[in-house]
Parts: C-alpha cells; structure tokens; sequence
C-alpha cells in the first residue's frame, strides 16, 4: 500500500513538473506572440499616422494653391509696373542727356 502511495505521489510529481515544462514553453509562445501582435500594431500606427500626415500635406498644398496664384499674380503686376516705370525714367533720362549734349 505504501509503495503505491509513494508510487502516486512520484507520478503527480512527474505530471506537475510536465505541466510546469509545459506552462513555460506556452507562456514564452503568448510572449512572443504579444510581442509580433504588438510590433504590428505599432507599425500600422505608424502606417496610419505617415498617410494621415501626407493627406494633410497634399490637402494644405491644395488649398494654399489659390493663394500662391493670387500673389504670383500680384508679384507679376508689380514687376510690370516696376519695368514700365523704369522705362519710362530711362526714357526721361536719355531725353535730359540729349539736351545737355545738344543744347
């Protein structure tokens, strides 16, 4: 009878050490799996954010365009108005030298 005992007793200790082996190597699987879940979860944020980033970019670049016309516009019109004087001076200026020269 105690042999049997002491039979059992060595049998559930081989079967906790088993389950206890057993647990370590699952509880290092969920690590690893909780680890790959997330790093991939990171890198779709990242993935998300990026897009979200470059949409608000593309957005911003769209609607500055108008504005960016209206003053190229504007720029464009004063160098006109710029060269049109200046013109106009040089005009003026070759008249005052041929009077001096000549008169």
């Amino acid at each position: 009878m105690a042999f049997e005992v002491m039979k059992e007793i060595l049998e559930a200790e081989k079967r906790a050490e088993e389950i206890l082996k057993q647990a370590a190597v699952e509880k290092e699987t969920i690590k690893v799996e909780a680890m790959n879940k997330s790093n991939e979860m990171i890198a779709d944020a990242k993935k998300m954010a990026k897009q979200a980033s470059e949409q608000k970019i593309a957005k911003a670049i769209t609607e500055s365009q108008p504005k960016k016309d209206n003053i190229l516009a504007e720029a464009t019109k004063c160098c006109q108005e710029i060269k049109e004087t200046a013109q106009t001076r040089l005009e003026q200026a070759a008249d005052a030298v041929i009077r001096k020269v000549v008169g």
